[in-house]
């Protein structure tokens, strides 16, 4: 008995229609915006994804398309959210506050630290999800001339257009970044300062969308927050990453807890050693308001 011979160019056309349905089916669940450049990628890492695993309408539609995971796997997501939640809001006393106080209620699977190892670098939420976005925007605040963070971020995202921040005068490394003397506050105090949306507003960026906010203001993060999470909903930046600074306990829940009503998890936590065991970098995620909707 003969084997079943197929014509070589029967082959390659079955070939080339499966690649095709690949793609299709993988951007039909992926973050928008994917170049054509990418595809030729995105081919060779679908031969070894499952058709299944394209069934992520709810992770989809709760994290306004930055992740695409089975709705099990976002269902479980959830349920740890829920749990360590009810955990952070019982406002535990320590001696040193943040011990046992607002620890991560969320986690990203490729969570990369970005800049250097040490005070300065920050933990970033799946970074590789960025390359595919051509209008990725990036802000950083207050780096005093430390330029780390933006290298590394523009060399792992050229596609990305970053804009670096600080009140005093600075400049940034050729093809990197584009540098702003800023003050940071509400238009009035500090004095000479322009509040978030003044800024945007005059970068001509208000109908873009700002991924990642890095910034590190020495303490002003207590009076600048409120302002800044009071600004058109569509303004706030998907990521923030942030040394928060002790001061009066008082100050420090508000600020944790503006976040969280306006739809942010904290899915990481780290002591900055350098500068003592009262200092903490946290990183955010704003999550659509379906997330923290009842899982009955």
């Amino acid at each position: 008995m003969t084997a079943l011979s197929i014509p070589p160019k029967c082959q390659l056309a079955v070939i080339v229609l499966l690649s095709i349905l690949l793609v299709w089916t993988y951007q039909s669940c992926s973050p928008p915006l994917v170049s054509q450049s990418t595809v030729p990628v995105l081919v060779n890492s679908l031969l070894n994804i499952s058709l299944n695993d394209t069934n992520c309408p709810l992770s989809l539609v709760e994290s306004d398309g930055y992740f695409c995971e089975l709705n099990s796997a976002w269902i479980e997501r959830k349920q740890v959210y829920s749990s360590q939640d009810k955990e952070n809001m019982k406002k535990r006393p320590d001696t040193i506050y943040f011990v046992s106080t607002w620890e991560p209620n969320f986690h990203c699977s490729h969570a990369r630290r970005m800049g250097i190892m040490g005070d300065g670098g920050k933990w970033v939420c799946d970074v590789y999800r960025l390359r595919s976005r051509h209008d990725c925007l990036i802000y950083s605040a207050g780096s005093s001339g430390d330029f780390a963070f933006e290298i590394e971020m523009k060399k792992f995202l050229p596609n990305c257009e970053i804009h670096t921040f600080d009140k005093n005068l600075y400049v940034c490394p050729t093809n990197v970044c584009t540098f702003h003397q800023v003050i940071f506050g509400d238009g009035i105090q500090p004095n000479g300062s322009k509040s978030w949306t003044s800024i945007i507003q005059e970068l001509n960026h208000t109908n873009r969308f700002i991924e990642i906010l890095k910034i590190d203001i020495e303490g002003g993060e207590y009076a600048f927050f409120p302002i800044l999470l009071n600004s058109n909903k569509n303004l706030l930046p998907r990521q923030i990453l942030i040394e928060v600074h002790p001061t009066n306990v008082t100050l420090v829940h508000d600020f944790f807890e503006r976040l969280r009503s306006n739809n942010y998890v904290i899915f990481s936590k780290e002591n900055n050693l350098y500068a003592g065991p009262y200092f903490f970098e946290f990183a955010f995620l704003k999550l659509n308001p379906l997330f923290f909707q009842s899982m009955s």
